[in-house]
């Protein structure tokens, strides 16, 4: 198994009280891991689009090589 080690930065964040009350309430004492799977998140809804055009382009290309083919080829 290989583990990776990434590198941690430091940052200042400006919040709303009560969103940063609940956060540390939520977070179980660790405030940095409850942000960090946040903005993970936030992350991965932020790459759907290019991934959802990404996917439809590769079924375009499969429809077309099946044309070319005469075959299924997904």
């Amino acid at each position: 198994m290989l583990l990776c080690m990434t590198s941690r930065a430091r940052t200042t964040v400006t919040l709303p009280a009560d969103l940063l009350a609940h956060a540390r309430a939520a977070s179980g004492g660790n405030l940095s891991a409850y942000v960090e799977h946040a903005l993970r998140a936030q992350q991965l809804r932020d790459a759907a689009p290019a991934v959802r055009a990404w996917r439809e382009q590769a079924a375009r290309d499969t429809e077309e090589l099946a044309d070319l083919f005469g075959e299924d080829v997904a």
